[in-house]
């Protein structure tokens, strides 16, 4: 008896190892070590190009990739994400771990291969774990200083090799009344307690992910993105504010198809507090990708945002299309359709373009008329094999006026974009960096350029139905009047031991206003971000 338990949990570890997911089953974060080397793998060619275009990478597949490789580097950047697992005998597929381990351990900068959590524990079909994590920054800012704290505990589980569960709760403490570091801040509800001089705020990521054999789901509110750029893709940004979503995906022979259904807020979560009314909006979008060779991928999207009413039945087919949909369902809402491709041009290059169009008339694509609403994008990868040099990235961004806007739905949740984060009537340049030089230190330096239109059909959430008609055939793509912003960011983050890590960020802004007369202001300024992130 004792036998065909161990055989039954070996049989179960071994299907959950040997499986190599591409999706979110319990994903890792945005910019996370393990992350970075998988889309350098990617460029290279040693893995999929899949993983270079996925900002929401399975750990399972970070934990399956990485591990095998001896480089230290690898093995240390999948601490605090690895998959509880040890290897070494029978006796050690069962295991728990407790408050205790984590001061044994507090001084040790070994890498420790066998990843002990606050709690775990692997039975024959299941595998749970809990982790905890506290963060303390302070940021020095125009003579001023100002502290968060972070308390977080993520709960993760593994049934069956069918289901996998993880859910993190955060709590944000800011001191003050204003939230001057906003690493983390995405428009949540926040409360101020003069008591104490703290701002609290809470938030909550998940997913929980079924798989089988007909179609995989999922039900999560963690970010994800569609497109090929590491946080700004003018489909769906990492960069946006997450949302409550069901998502299928299927794969079948070189397609890949992904639906999802998601619930948006119209507004933000301090005016739909004091107004004490919520309006419907809904998030609706399938993409398919094809794998034309192992190294060119290309992408179809489409998507609808809609509300007032109840869920449209016709949005939560996954397999019809919205464009007639949404004409036949009387022409109320906001449709977008996008493609985009990368192709691996030799081994460490990846070139990536994107076209995402709200509206556009194609014999005056070439003109300045309103109605010309879309946005492109242009990036380009570059990798060596040597882990320990630095990657580049070097990605530009163009967005015409009035595009994502709408008289009812605009392309936003919380008052924050869902695609380009510059919004409308917008052009960004970013070039950026991470160089992994040895296993405890990760250094990471960008520059940003966005130049942005000033007036109607600038921001988000401006009605094309008010516009100006007399400028409908001179609507430059700035516009009139425009800013021009200017932005460096270099962060040092070094692992003192194996459950903690030391970070610091320095932040340069400087922001230039050009009228149409040539009138010129400037400002400028510099933050300095020191914190310590405690995991185990």
């Amino acid at each position: 008896m004792i036998m065909k338990q161990q055989y039954s949990k070996l049989i179960f570890l071994s299907i959950f190892i040997s499986n190599i997911f591409v999706f979110s089953q319990m994903p890792i974060e945005l910019n996370h070590p393990s992350s970075i080397i998988l889309k350098r793998l990617s460029a290279q060619g040693k893995i999929s190009l899949n993983y270079f275009g996925n900002n929401s990478i399975s750990s399972i597949d970070a934990d399956k990739i990485l591990k095998k490789n001896e480089n230290k580097i690898y093995i240390k950047s999948l601490l605090n994400f690895r998959i509880p697992y040890k290897k070494t005998s029978l006796d050690s597929l069962k295991q728990k771990s407790s408050i205790p381990n984590f001061y044994s351990k507090i001084f040790k900068s070994n890498v420790d291969i066998e990843n002990k959590y606050f709690y775990q524990s692997i039975s024959d079909t299941t595998l749970i774990w809990i982790r905890l994590r506290e963060v303390l920054l302070s940021q020095s800012q125009k003579n001023q200083r100002n502290f968060q704290y972070l308390d977080e505990i993520s709960f993760n589980g593994i049934f069956n090799n069918q289901l996998y569960i993880r859910s993190t709760f955060s709590m944000f403490r800011h001191n003050g009344d204003q939230i001057s570091i906003l690493n983390n801040y995405r428009n949540e509800w926040k409360k101020y307690f003069p008591e104490i001089d703290m701002t609290f705020w809470y938030l909550n990521n998940t997913s929980l992910y079924l798989k089988n054999p007909l179609v995989n789901v999922e039900i999560a509110n963690n970010p994800f993105s569609w497109g090929w750029s590491s946080g700004n893709s003018p489909i769906l940004s990492a960069k946006a504010t997450p949302f409550n979503h069901l998502r299928l995906y299927k794969s079948l022979g070189k397609f890949n198809f992904e639906y999802f259904h998601g619930s948006l807020l119209n507004k933000t979560i301090d005016e739909i507090h004091n107004e004490n009314i919520k309006k419907e909006k809904f998030l609706s979008g399938h993409r398919v990708k094809y794998e034309i060779n192992s190294n060119l991928h290309a992408s179809i999207s489409e998507l609808v945002i809609y509300g007032n009413r109840s869920p449209e039945l016709g949005y939560m087919n996954p397999i019809s299309f919205f464009w007639a949909q949404e004409h036949n369902l009387g022409d109320l809402d906001n449709k977008l359709i996008a493609a985009d491709l990368g192709y691996r041009i030799v081994p460490g290059c990846v070139i990536y373009k994107t076209l995402l169009f709200d509206e556009l008339s194609w014999k005056d694509i070439f003109k300045d008329w309103w109605g010309n609403k879309f946005s492109y994008q242009f990036g380009i990868f570059l990798s060596s094999k040597n882990i320990s040099l630095p990657d580049l990235r070097i990605e530009y961004t163009a967005t015409r006026p009035w595009t994502y806007t709408h008289p009812d739905f605009s392309y936003s949740h919380r008052h924050q974009s869902l695609g380009s984060s510059d919004g409308p009537a917008s052009k960004a340049l970013l070039i950026e960096s991470f160089y992994l030089p040895s296993s405890k230190i990760i250094f990471y330096s960008a520059f940003e350029h966005v130049q942005k239109g000033i007036g109607k059909g600038s921001g988000l959430f401006d009605n094309y139905d008010e516009r100006n008609r007399d400028n409908d055939w001179n609507t430059e793509f700035l516009l009139k009047d425009k800013t021009h912003s200017y932005k460096y960011k270099f962060d040092l983050q070094y692992l003192l031991s194996i459950n903690i890590n030391f970070s610091t960020t320095i932040i340069i802004n400087s922001d230039e206003y050009i009228s149409n007369n040539s009138e010129k202001l400037k400002k400028s300024g510099t933050t300095f971000i020191v914190g310590l992130d405690f995991n185990w």
